[in-house]
């Protein structure tokens, strides 16, 4: 199928080709992956999600469309949320200063596709600049500078390694380099410009660009795709976490377990 910006992230994209979201769903939750696939579940949208949505609007020129799209951003007076006022103070702040706004330039919301680990993959990169071999990512966080307990990691870690940005880097640059027949480890700069929700927001341009990570995440997903895309095809059963929204929503009890069992 030909990708848009109107059908990017509908159900039958996601159906035609793997995403960075669609891989870490897999990753999280392969029952309920499968059960976003097949239209059978769909995560609410938070308020969360909508302020991040209203940034990045703001950023592709499409600000007005956005609002007049969501009423919700508003209180039955009329007046506009607090959420969403500080998100306009997000975006002031963005706008006042010189060096995240030149990172911003460039084509917004730019679609690449491309074969990787057997099989094609979409992605949308907020700003592509061919011109100065750049990509950057706007994203909007609680705090910059707060760091959070991973799992994954074992410690404390910056909202950049919680929320699987290097990922999310080595898999954007990688998939806009074999979409454009570039040499392998050609890949442009990547950064991220970064606004937080403090009541006076904060912002950082990061620099994403670490070649070895690049490497080892796109090992890892190397790695875990043939068993996703045996789980994507039907060919198994998909594992159920046992801990996500979907899995309560199913979950069906079968018997007592020791209390010894809770939070193992």
């Amino acid at each position: 199928m030909e990708l848009t910006k109107s059908n990017y992230h509908s159900l039958e994209a996601e159906r035609a080709y793997m995403s960075r979201s669609q891989y870490l769903g897999f990753i999280k939750c392969e029952a309920q992956q499968m059960a976003k696939l097949a239209g059978e579940w769909r995560q609410e949208t938070s308020d969360a999600f909508l302020v991040g949505s209203y940034v990045h609007a703001w950023n592709e020129g499409s600000r007005r469309e956005f609002i007049a799209e969501h009423p919700e951003m508003f209180t039955k007076a009329g007046d506009l949320k607090a959420n969403f006022k500080t998100a306009d103070l997000m975006i002031a702040t963005l706008e006042a200063d010189p060096l995240a706004m030149y990172m911003l330039q460039g084509e917004k919301e730019r679609i690449f596709t491309a074969e990787f680990t057997g099989v094609l993959w979409k992605v949308m990169t907020d700003v592509h600049n061919k011109e100065r071999r750049r990509m950057a990512e706007l994203k909007t966080t609680k705090s910059i500078i707060e760091t959070t307990w991973s799992q994954e990691h074992g410690g404390r870690v910056s909202f950049v390694e919680q929320y699987n940005y290097l990922l999310q880097a080595a898999l954007y640059t990688e998939i806009e380099r074999r979409a454009n027949g570039r040499q392998e480890g050609d890949w442009l700069e990547y950064y991220m410009v970064a606004v937080s929700k403090d009541n006076v927001p904060d912002k950082e341009v990061i620099d994403l660009r670490d070649p070895d990570r690049y490497l080892v995440e796109l090992a890892q997903v190397e790695e875990n795709m043939p068993r996703i895309l045996q789980v994507k095809s039907g060919l198994v059963e998909p594992v159920r976490c046992g801990r996500c929204d979907y899995c309560r929503s199913t979950k069906i009890l079968t018997g007592a377990i020791h209390y010894l069992a809770l939070g193992a």
